[in-house]
């Protein structure tokens, strides 16, 4: 499994106590994982215990209905976090070249990593 350092692998394992359903749901794990990215992970830490999977932080960002949470994201982090949703249900709206393009250097193999996960292709 791709890991964009030490820290990301770590983080992961740290989701993965958090929602220990990932180990058998790969709606989970994939999310998990996509959480766990560095950049993510660090705006996210604090409120982990006030979440009740790994994908609110970004439904969070998303719903138009709440203030904005206090965090701030950049485009990357804002596309991953809607991948992560894209992967969970397949129903959010989702461009996947936008997506592409925002990312940058290794976040790429983080968006490919993430669908191995979610299609069960990934250890």
């Amino acid at each position: 499994m791709y890991f964009v350092n030490e820290h990301h692998a770590v983080n992961y394992k740290l989701t993965l106590i958090q929602w220990p359903s990932a180990a058998s749901d790969l709606e989970y794990a994939a999310a998990c994982y996509i959480l766990a990215v560095p950049m993510i992970f660090e705006k996210i830490v604090d409120e982990l215990d006030n979440h009740e999977s790994p994908i609110d932080w970004i439904l969070n960002w998303e719903d138009k209905s709440i203030e904005k949470p206090v965090y701030q994201l950049h485009i990357s982090m804002i596309q991953l976090g809607r991948l992560a949703l894209h992967l969970w249900n397949g129903c959010e709206p989702f461009n996947l070249l936008e997506c592409l393009h925002s990312l940058q250097g290794h976040h790429y193999e983080v968006a490919k990593t993430a669908m191995d996960i979610r299609m069960g292709r990934a250890g």
